[in-house]
């Protein structure tokens, strides 16, 4: 028996489950915890039960706060599509695949500092009078969401054959019948995958939430982090378990459409 690599096993085991045991463990605390009744929070429950539930469906603010970042993340995911997908295809598929930096412009903004983002955006949304209003905070989102949609749209792309569409083309299709009757319609995976990606981005977004929404403008995670601000609320626990649960969904499906979209 190598002893050595005994040992790199067990490490490796137990670093394993460490891990996992760390990003594990609290959800399904928070899971447990949403099926207590008792007025805090506090492990084990003295007392169990679905009150939880009942208070997150019977508190209209909740619900108000859901239904707006349902239509903020929605707003932008459709956005986001309209507005990558043709980039894609203008940087995949015309002269601009020359510009080596140009896709880069679309990944930039994941890479500047989302708190410093939003202090540049509210100075622009302060001169524009968009400050504090729906579309000023989806154009926001957008801003964040874009680069999913377009980086997944790009990856689809490649993966689609250039050929197909110069057959297309020598049989009397014009290169805008060849990208919407081909590539377009072989790029609807990817281009599903990006949307749901998109909403989940959008749906969990709180930075530009905090800082570019106003009064009547609370989203779902703008409510939880005041509610955790002001005094914990055992109604997050049922909160957090719903969005879990809705996020699984979410990821599960865009998985299918990206496997769906590799093996086509």
């Amino acid at each position: 028996m190598n002893v050595p690599t005994t040992i790199g096993r067990i490490i490796y085991w137990v670093a394993l489950v460490a891990i996992l045991a760390f990003l594990i463990v609290p959800a399904v605390l928070v899971v447990v915890l949403s099926f207590s009744n008792d007025a805090g929070i506090a492990f084990p429950p003295a007392t169990w039960g679905v009150n939880n539930y009942r208070t997150l469906i019977s508190t209209p603010s909740w619900g108000d706060a859901a239904l707006l970042s349902l239509g903020l993340a929605m707003a932008a995911a459709v956005i986001s599509t309209i507005v990558a997908v043709p980039g894609a295809f203008a940087l995949d598929r015309t002269r601009l695949s020359r510009f080596s930096a140009l896709p880069f412009l679309g990944i930039l903004p994941l890479l500047i500092p989302q708190a410093a983002y939003a202090v540049g955006l509210y100075l622009v949304m302060a001169k524009t009078g968009l400050l504090g209003s729906f579309w000023g905070l989806a154009a926001a989102h957008v801003a964040v969401c874009f680069p999913f949609v377009f980086v997944i749209a790009r990856s689809g792309l490649a993966r689609l054959n250039p050929d197909l569409e110069l057959v297309a083309m020598t049989l009397g299709a014009t290169r805008v019948q060849a990208w919407g009757g081909i590539t377009l319609r072989l790029l609807v995976p990817a281009m599903l995958s990006g949307v749901l990606f998109a909403f989940l981005t959008s749906f969990d977004e709180a930075v530009f939430s905090s800082f570019l929404s106003g009064p009547g403008l609370v989203t779902l995670p703008k409510a939880i982090f005041d509610s955790v601000r002001l005094g914990v609320d055992p109604v997050i626990t049922a909160i957090a378990t719903t969005l879990m649960v809705f996020t699984a969904i979410l990821m599960g499906i865009a998985s299918i459409l990206r496997r769906k979209d590799t093996s086509s």
